[in-house]
This record gives C-alpha cells, sequence and structure tokens, in this order.
C-alpha cells in the first residue's frame, strides 16, 4: 500500500508502507549506536533529534537519487510513473523500456552519480562547517550523510539487475548483442547470482557472530533475488501486452448502482450477489462516485429502504480509475503497485466499464503461449 506525497519536477511521489519501518529502524539505531559512539558527548536527547534529522535527510538523498533516474529517463522519452520509496530505498516506475543501449546507460549512472556528488557536498558541509560552526550534532550528521551516499552510490554499481549496476550491465549486453531480451535474462541472471552471495555471505556472517548483520545481509540477498527474478518475468509481461489498451481487456458487464436506489436494495441486490468491495454509483454513464459496505455501517437498519444510495455515497478515489486508452501493462501495475484487483475505466468523463487483473494476466498468459 502506498500513500501518495504529492508531485516533484510533475512526477507523483509516493511512500511504501514499509518505508515507516526502516525510518524507525535507521532513527533508533543513530540514536541508541552510531551517535553515542562517534562522539560520546552528544547527550541521548540530541541523539534522538539527530535520528530523525538525519533518517528524513537520508531519504530525502535516495529520493534525489531516484528523481535524477527520472529526469534522465524522461528527456530520453522514456514516460515516468512514479517514484515509490520503501524499506530498500526507492525505485523509479518506468511505463516503457528504454529504446536504445545509449539511454539505459544514461539513466542507470545518473542515480549513482547524484549519490557520489551528494556525499561530495556533504563531505566539504562537514570540512568547512566543522563542529564550532555546525555544532557536533550537526558535524557528526553531514559526516554521516556523506559516508552513506557513497555507501549508496557504490551499492547501486554493483552489477547485478535491477539495482542501476546491473542495468550499466544490461546496456553494455544489449549494444553488444542488438537483444534486449537476451541482455535483460544475461543480466537477471547475474543480480540472482549477486543476490545468492549477498545470501551466503551472510549466513557466513551469523555464523562468526555478526547475527544482525548478517540477518541484514541475507535480507537484502533475498530481496535483490525476487527483484532480478521479477524484473524480467516483467519485461515479458510488458512484450506480451505490448500494444493492447485497456479497452481491448475490460468489460462492460459489471454491477453499477442507481443513485435513486435504496440502501435496502444495494444490500440486497449488490452486496449478497457480488463479491465486490466497492460499486460504482452511475447515472447515465456519469460516474457519481462509489458506495461500500462501510458506509451502509453508519447508516441504521431501519432507515434502509428510506435512504437514497446517493445520500451516502463518496466520492471516487483516483487510484482506481484509469482511461480506456491507458496500455494494459499500466492498468497492471498501477493495481499491483496501489494493492486493487479492479479499475473503473473512464473516458471523457463517461464510465465505459471495469477491467481486473485476472483480466490482464489472461490475456498475457494467452500470448505468451502464443495462443493469441
Amino acid at each position: 500500500m502506498n500513500i501518495r506525497l504529492g508531485k516533484l519536477l510533475g512526477i507523483p511521489i509516493s511512500i511504501d508502507v514499509s518505508w515507516f519501518i526502516i525510518f524507525a529502524l535507521i532513527v533508533f539505531t543513530l540514536a541508541n549506536y552510531y551517535f553515542p559512539q562517534v562522539n560520546p558527548s552528544i547527550t541521548p536527547a540530541m541523539s534522538w533529534l539527530g535520528g530523525i534529522i538525519a533518517a528524513l535527510l537520508l531519504f530525502s538523498s535516495v529520493l534525489a537519487h531516484e528523481l535524477m533516474h527520472s529526469v534522465v529517463a524522461k528527456r530520453n522519452g522514456i514516460a515516468i510513473g512514479g517514484i515509490t520509496l520503501f524499506i530498500f530505498g526507492g525505485v523509479s516506475r518506468m511505463k516503457d523500456e528504454p529504446r536504445t543501449p545509449q539511454s539505459e546507460l544514461k539513466m542507470a549512472l545518473a542515480g549513482p552519480a547524484t549519490s557520489f556528488v551528494l556525499a561530495l557536498v556533504f563531505w566539504l558541509i562537514a570540512f568547512y562547517g566543522g563542529k564550532a560552526r555546525l555544532g557536533v550534532l550537526g558535524y557528526e550528521i553531514a559526516a554521516y550523510l556523506g559516508i552513506i551516499n557513497l555507501v549508496l552510490g557504490i551499492f547501486n554499481m554493483i552489477p547485478g539487475f535491477p539495482l542501476d549496476g546491473g542495468r550499466v550491465l544490461r546496456a553494455i549486453l544489449w549494444s553488444a548483442m542488438d537483444n534486449l531480451d537476451r541482455a535483460t535474462r544475461i543480466a537477471s541472471g547475474v543480480g540472482q547470482g549477486v543476490a545468492y552471495l549477498f545470501i551466503f555471505g551472510g549466513f557466513w556472517m551469523m555464523l562468526l557472530g555478526g547475527f544482525l548483520s548478517g540477518l541484514w545481509l541475507v535480507f537484502i540477498g533475498w530481496f535483490l533475488n525476487n527483484a532480478a527474478q521479477q524484473s524480467y518475468q516483467q519485461l515479458a509481461l510488458r512484450r506480451a501486452l505490448s500494444g493492447i489498451n485497456v479497452h481491448r481487456v475490460m468489460t462492460v458487464d459489471f454491477p453499477h448502482v442507481s443513485p435513486a436506489a435504496s440502501v435496502d436494495q444495494f444490500v440486497h441486490d449488490y452486496l449478497l450477489q457480488y463479491n465486490y468491495s466497492a460499486y460504482p454509483v452511475t447515472e447515465d454513464d456519469n460516474l457519481l462516485g462509489i458506495i461500500t459496505v462501510n458506509e451502509v455501517r453508519d447508516i441504521p437498519r431501519s432507515e434502509w429502504k428510506e435512504t437514497p444510495v446517493r445520500q451516502i455515497v463518496k466520492p471516487v478515489d483516483e487510484e482506481i480509475i484509469i482511461d480506456e486508452n491507458d496500455d494494459a501493462f499500466d492498468a497492471l501495475m498501477h493495481m499491483a503497485e496501489d494493492g486493487n484487483n479492479r479499475l473503473l475505466v473512464m473516458h471523457d468523463g463517461k464510465i465505459k466499464g471495469m477491467v481486473t487483473q485476472d483480466s490482464i494476466i489472461r490475456l498475457a498468459q494467452l500470448k505468451l503461449s502464443g495462443l493469441y
């Protein structure tokens, strides 16, 4: 589940709920271990304040890293669906694959280059500001951010797809072989190999007594392995759904409620008949809103027959709407990102139908098997 924050440079920014877990962990680690160790004169209260500030600046650095990927991608004609910050950092959601190896290479290098520049900036702030000007806590925060941005840049240059280094490797292979699918398959395989090295190294560290550090390596390796597999599968899905818009996979036969219907009718004719979490309320193909079981709960049962649906309809969240001319693959990624199984299909303000994950995946399977 994602929380939308707004837009930067026209790019939607979201936070996955898992981000709060790593944010809390980083603040706790900095406040209880890092700052007290690097400078014992820092008080507990200052350590917690420094942990919060440093964690926020760290994720701002991650956002800058991903934002630069997106900016370079847009300049090379690649549409960006948005940036999501999550437990392991961030990801820029490309709506298309790069058109050339050169554009892939530029986009891949933009993120690490940004991290290296930020590392230099924070080190210069620490060096020229010093403890006298920045204060002890300010100096340690700047020094920490210099180190962590350097580590972030180096880590992302590991040649394991879908890390930036893996994308650099894919660009080189793509240029040499002139085959994006084959280059992606090889880069994904290398990414899985790197992931297994992380997992093996993590278990080895755990056996040698570094349990927490080893556990983190195992966790990162597991994530990279899944990401490498999913990246190749995503390319296959994208290719299978290429040129297919939502209009071709939507259904026009779906339950929608009249605003004049009573709540009692809605319960008996819809809630008890269909397995949907939300129902569109329409009038002359105009979408007025949606109604769910939550709205019904707020109405006393004795008032169900007298209460029309129009009184309890709620506005439609933009996250569950897609245009009929949008790409089917984008619709699938949109649903996966927001945890929705269905999207309402609109065009020119009129409701046209509904599209589901199952219908898109079923079509992709038919295309991949050569039956479509």
